[in-house]
């Protein structure tokens, strides 16, 4: 029952999906992040089940389709990371302080050009996917997601501060992150194969580099690994593993 407690209040946290209340514990959901490649499958099949039914339509429509549900199923919470984190690393260039630029909750001009070019290079990569391929590209696109914040966390520094990402942070030890790494290249394997029959194991390669450099960048402009930094670290890995599908 431990374990199913904790999955769930980890489905609570990262979805929409509905849970009963005593399933929304932060700290049980902490206790599951290593499991957040798992998360990611069921946060996909939904989309995968309606790209495939909808497959006959224009692949313009689905593109957008498919990015509204991705932001949508995770209750905007990692592409709000992903608009911090840019904005802060955008500003320090110019002597601001990037930790303080995190904590604001006002967007600026940097936020919002990283949103646009996130949605530009997002769309035009879904809508440029071989449309049989899209609906599998997209549910191995969530499990990737989900696996690239735990790396990201894993090879971050904790937060000198109580915040979201010190909580997640201090439940994951070295153990745990090699678990999520199992579980993520299972998931991945196995629906690569049950559904391509062959393993692209480019895509994942390439999808993986996003979390490590994520938390190389985060420990040197801001010392620590944030929730917001995972957040883009996910959202980051998802639009290279888009991108590195396009020419397939």
């Amino acid at each position: 029952m431990g374990f199913l407690r904790d999955l769930l209040s980890l489905v609570s946290f990262l979805t929409i999906y509905p849970v009963p209340s005593k399933y929304r514990s932060l700290y049980d959901a902490a206790s599951a992040f290593y499991l957040s490649p798992m998360v990611g499958f069921l946060r996909g099949v939904p989309g995968f089940i309606i790209l495939t039914i909808a497959g006959s339509l224009p692949q313009q429509f689905l593109a957008g389709f498919a990015i509204a549900l991705h932001i949508i199923i995770q209750g905007f919470l990692h592409i709000d990371g992903f608009i911090d984190f840019s904005e802060a690393l955008l500003a320090s260039r110019f002597g601001r302080d990037a930790r303080a630029i995190m904590k604001d909750r006002y967007r600026g001009s940097y936020g919002i050009a990283s949103m646009g070019l996130y949605i530009a290079l997002l769309y035009s990569s879904l809508s440029s996917i071989d449309p049989k391929l899209l609906p599998v590209v997209y549910l191995l696109g969530e499990v990737i997601h989900g696996g690239s914040m735990v790396i990201c966390m894993g090879l971050g520094r904790v937060e000198p501060y109580e915040g979201l990402g010190s909580v997640f942070k201090r439940s994951l030890s070295r153990g745990r992150v090699a678990i999520s790494m199992v579980v993520l290249i299972t998931l991945y394997s196995l629906v690569s194969l049950l559904s391509l029959g062959s393993l692209p194991l480019y895509q994942l390669v390439l999808a993986i580099l996003a979390p490590v450099f994520s938390a190389m960048i985060a420990n040197r402009v801001l010392g620590y690994v944030s929730g917001d930094v995972a957040g883009f670290s996910g959202e980051a890995s998802y639009v290279f593993f888009m991108i590195s599908w396009v020419s397939i």
